[in-house]
């Protein structure tokens, strides 16, 4: 196993998994990606250990039966919503008589920048460092080989939950799976979507999950701020089992079968028909089912545009990206997000062969993210013969000793002519 690298995306819905081999270049190529239901989250919390366990255990059999070998260790995401970014410096002297910064008092850096006071019931799982100054000089991402007298670093402190990490951590390591360490999604998703051109400006990552819709801000490839809104594809599944009258599961089945959210009022209508999950046939309008549908869309959509509205940066922001499996495989998405945003938006997929449906996202970008790493730690383990076995710091969470321890009415305007309609 030692060539290839396994992410696991943990979600409220779904569990999905990605593994990837580095080639002899350093390079990662995806040779399969897995998937399998969840209910053992609620709002990203585990709420049933065993639940979450036996899921993550389905995908990890899918995903060994796919490429015959033996998964027992793997990166896992931990989303965005359940921690907290702290800004904090770190300040060091140089050590050596030389004044050339070493490997050594980055890392000395680092650890001061985590000296900072939390709850008691809170716990610092990583770090992502912004930038180094050295002697006062700034924007310095890889002080490494340069001489000073002292070094600072900005970075992002990750803070979360004791309680959410352990039973986490109790979930995977009950599936039978070791963590060799955890990655900051929304970092992920990035690693996944976004490339070096578009790391120069302010991107916006938009995760449309079952229950919440996840917002990442970044600058130049820099997480700057995160933000929950409380819908997601349930809710849309929702409307549709109330407003029409049918069984929830199937109003899910049409959902995912018939999204069309170019369908207008104008249009010729037609009758689909399904067989319900339990045993009658069901008949719906197209066009009223696919009304209702951008209706809570576009309500998501204005939600997230205003949580953007209130960070004063939506003016400097370039990108938009839409990931998940639900709202991103819509058609007409697209077109519906330019006219809530004025901006441009993207569907934000991976270039792997199967592996190109949005729900692998974070998985893929795991994967991604840890191989970057280990590229870069090698690059370093050759250029000053300093490496010591760990992965960069530049995104990963590592799993070390510290890393365990201690509505705005108007946007409901249409779901509620809609529910008035139909009541």
């Amino acid at each position: 196993m030692n060539d290839y690298l396994v992410g696991i995306d943990i979600g409220f819905s779904k569990v999905c998994a990605a593994v990837g081999k580095l080639d002899k270049y350093g390079q990662i190529n995806i040779i399969g990606v897995a998937s399998a239901k969840n209910s053992g989250l609620k709002r990203s919390i585990v709420v049933d250990i065993d639940e979450t366990a036996n899921s993550i255990k389905e995908c990890i059999e899918q995903l060994q039966r796919m490429i015959d070998i033996r998964i027992k260790d793997a990166y896992v995401s931990l989303a965005g919503e359940v921690c907290e970014l702290i800004y904090n410096k770190g300040v060091v002297a140089v050590s050596s008589d030389e004044r050339e910064i070493q490997k050594k008092d980055v890392d000395r850096a680092i650890e001061s920048a985590k000296l900072i006071n939390i709850p008691s019931d809170k716990e610092i799982v990583g770090i992502i460092p912004l930038q180094y100054i050295v002697d006062g000089y700034e924007s310095i991402k890889d002080p490494i080989g340069m001489n000073g007298f002292r070094l600072e670093v900005e970075s992002q402190i990750i803070t979360t939950n004791t309680t959410v990490i352990n039973n986490l951590i109790k979930s995977i390591n009950r599936a039978g799976i070791n963590i060799s360490g955890l990655v900051l999604q929304p970092l992920a998703l990035w690693q996944a979507v976004c490339d070096e051109e578009a790391g120069q400006l302010k991107n916006v990552i938009v995760d449309v999950g079952a229950e919440n819709t996840r917002i990442s801000i970044f600058k130049k490839g820099v997480l700057i701020k995160t933000e929950v809104v409380p819908l997601g594809g349930n809710n849309i599944t929702n409307d549709i089992s109330i407003c029409l009258k049918i069984p929830y599961l199937d109003a899910e089945e049409l959902k995912l079968k018939y999204g069309n959210l170019n369908v207008n009022g104008n249009e010729e209508n037609k009758k689909l028909k399904i067989n319900s999950q339990y045993g009658s046939n069901i008949e719906v309008d197209y066009v009223i089912l696919n009304q209702i549908m951008k209706a809570r869309v576009e309500e998501i959509l204005l939600f997230v545009k205003k949580k953007l509205m209130d960070t004063d940066v939506y003016n400097e922001i370039s990108d938009i990206v839409l990931v998940g499996g639900g709202i991103s495989l819509f058609y007409g998405i697209e077109k519906l997000g330019r006219e809530v945003f004025g901006k441009n938006i993207r569907i934000g997929t991976v270039d792997f062969t199967g592996a190109d449906n949005p729900m692998y996202t974070a998985a893929v970008g795991i994967v991604k993210d840890v191989g970057y790493s280990l590229r870069e730690a090698k690059n370093m383990q050759e250029e000053n013969n300093v490496f010591e076995g760990k992965v960069s710091d530049r995104t990963r969470i590592k799993k070390d000793e510290d890393s365990f321890e201690n509505g705005n009415k108007k946007f409901l305007t249409k779901i509620r002519d809609f529910l008035t309609d139909f009541f």
